[in-house]
């Protein structure tokens, strides 16, 4: 076996373990790093390419699949499927020449405990690729045509009916890898030409989000200068608007209420240091990242690991100047970033998550002080997180305002203008995965009036 084709065989087994961890085991790809940590470089990127194309079109290759095998797999059998999946992925997706996938796909098979497999992953592979070539258009469904769970595409369409399509679309692009830069220890024009004359590595200023350069091709953050030494972390343009719009002002009492992984924790130091900030969540082993993020960066908050609902537990009696309520939520606005999330939420999360966000909302509500702020933030384009939830609370909620920033500038391209092309929420702001440059997030900036 050539030493090309064994390696294509380590990131491909490394691929099929992360597949099979979130597909059968329901485990997120956030948690799945150690399967690719002691591979070269090259192989876990690979690894990880692989895995994530297959995610993100796992219902249109589940369409192509099924009509090529007479018999279908059992569920046992998952580990076969994907195998065969991940070279659908790249005969329809990549450059690698077909018969130099089929051939791995065969290797992997008879290196596997499943060597029967082996033939009939050869014959449906040049089965597709013969149709492939004499190809007329064919009917799929929705599910398939879009690569989404049909309860996102019905939510979608009733949310947004004049752009469900464009997110669906976008929700299978890469997303860009974003830096944010550290005010305290760079500023954003040195490090772009830093970036750009001594990495060859092109790099773009994005309006609305001052802190933000969005690189032409992603890298590993170490291999970046200035990361241990804090100059920069990644974060994606749509949450640096987070920090911005609570704007927290010297001297002040704030808490992000749920703080890991502490990118927002640490902009909000990055823009004002003079603040005393607890971040809290209910993860220990989450927490212990803010603290390393914000180490790094610098920063010392205070931290406290406890649930933001049961306040009583760990609250100390001072009421805090701005809070950022970074809720739980479905993540629907991040699947560009996160194809896992199609296939580890369900319709029926929906209803519990927004129970928990309200009672977030309710309980910290009440440790704000009269006149002070409180931004509730979702990663959500789901209305029902969203919008929704904020009119319920300001219905019911005699001493909350709504404040005003239709006038904020919006993340966009300095060569392009998107904004107004968009739909708008009835109260706060919805940014959408649509332009390449934000993920989706929605913003609500409330009042404490009494």
């Amino acid at each position: 076996m050539s030493k090309i084709l064994e390696t294509s065989i380590v990131s491909r087994n490394a691929a099929l373990k992360i597949l099979l961890a979130v597909l059968k085991d329901g485990q997120s790809l956030s948690s799945l790093n150690h399967l690719t940590e002691n591979l070269d470089p090259r192989d876990a990127s690979f690894a990880r390419m692989l895995s994530f194309g297959v995610l993100r079109f796992y219902e249109q290759l589940q369409a192509e699949l099924k009509p090529l095998l007479k018999k279908q797999l059992k569920a046992k059998d998952l580990d076969i499927q994907l195998v065969i999946l991940i070279a659908l992925y790249q005969i329809i997706f990549t450059r690698v020449p077909d018969y130099a996938v089929v051939d791995a796909a065969v290797t992997q098979l008879r290196k596997s405990k499943k060597k029967w497999a082996a033939n009939m992953a050869n014959a449906v592979l040049r089965n597709f690729i013969r149709q492939q070539e004499n190809q007329t258009e064919k009917q799929v469904s929705e599910e398939a045509e879009y690569s989404h769970p049909e309860w996102i595409i019905k939510r979608l369409k009733s949310d947004w009916p004049e752009l469900w399509k464009e997110i669906l679309q976008a929700n299978n692009v890469q997303a860009p890898m974003t830096l944010r830069v550290n005010q305290q220890r760079s500023n954003i024009d040195c490090y772009s030409q830093t970036l750009e004359s001594e990495f060859d590595l092109q790099v773009e200023k994005i309006d609305g989000a001052p802190d933000a350069l969005m690189l032409s091709e992603a890298r590993d953050v170490k291999q970046l200068p200035g990361f241990s030494e804090g100059w920069f972390s990644v974060q994606d343009a749509g949450a640096q608007l987070a920090a911005r719009l609570l704007n927290p002002e010297p001297g002040e009492k704030v808490l992000d209420a749920c703080a890991a992984p502490g990118g927002k924790t640490a902009h909000m130091f990055e823009l004002q240091p003079d603040i005393k900030l607890t971040a809290l969540d209910i993860s220990q082993t989450r927490l212990q990242r803010v603290e390393e993020n914000c180490q790094r960066l610098g920063f010392e908050p205070k931290l406290i690991a406890a649930d933001a609902v049961a306040v009583k537990d760990w609250w100390q009696g001072e009421l805090f100047d701005k809070i950022l309520l970074d809720v739980p939520c479905s993540a629907s606005g991040v699947i560009r970033r996160h194809p896992d999330i199609k296939h580890l939420r369900r319709a029926e999360d929906i209803e519990q998550l927004v129970k928990v966000q309200r009672d977030i909302l309710i309980k910290n509500w009440e440790i704000l002080k009269p006149g002070g702020r409180l931004l509730y933030a979702t990663c959500s384009i789901f209305k029902v997180e969203n919008e929704q939830q904020i009119e319920w609370f300001l219905q019911n909620t005699a001493d909350a305002s709504l404040v005003d920033f239709t006038d904020w500038k919006l993340p966009e391209r300095q060569s392009e203008s998107h904004g107004s092309e968009f739909p708008h929420a009835s109260v706060g702001k919805q940014l959408f995965p649509v332009s390449f440059v934000n993920d989706g997030f929605y913003y609500a900036l409330l009042e404490k009036t009494g």
